[in-house]
């Protein structure tokens, strides 16, 4: 009878001994933490992509009523997308009778590379236009 109750004891001890529960309980708490981390990086980046396609839209529209290089403006206005960058023009402008021309540029989002399930199949793409006035160039000699 000894040995059930020496048995008995040692059950209530263990059962009781909470030694060990604050690191079983981080040890579940980090992947969580780290999936918030990543879901609010890739917010971030989507963000970011935002900024940078609306930059390069102004810079494509820009060189667009300044007969200058779209291609090379826009390619300059979204730096480390190469590869992943679109662009399209409504119109070049042609006569300068106060017409606007709009450049839409498009651009993949960079996207986390998530462990357990690898890189997304499709970058998400993000777009941003720009429109600006078509004007006559300017002379030095007009402003007499």
């Amino acid at each position: 009878m000894m040995w059930i109750d020496q048995t008995k004891q040692c059950v209530a001890a263990i059962v009781r001994d909470e030694r060990g529960v604050e690191s079983i309980e981080l040890l579940g708490f980090i992947p969580l933490v780290t999936l918030i981390l990543l879901v609010a990086w890739q917010a971030m980046l989507i963000g970011y992509t935002g900024i940078v396609a609306a930059e390069a839209a102004r810079e494509g529209a820009r060189a667009a009523v300044t007969d200058g290089n779209i291609d090379q403006a826009v390619t300059w206005g979204s730096p480390d997308f190469d590869g992943r960058r679109a662009w399209d023009i409504s119109q070049p402008c042609a006569d300068y009778l106060g017409e606007s021309v709009t450049v839409q540029v498009s651009l993949e989002t960079p996207h986390v590379i998530f462990p357990f399930l690898g890189a997304l199949s499709d970058y998400p793409k993000v777009t941003a236009k720009a429109t600006m006035r078509c004007e006559q160039p300017f002379h030095a000699s007009w402003n007499k």
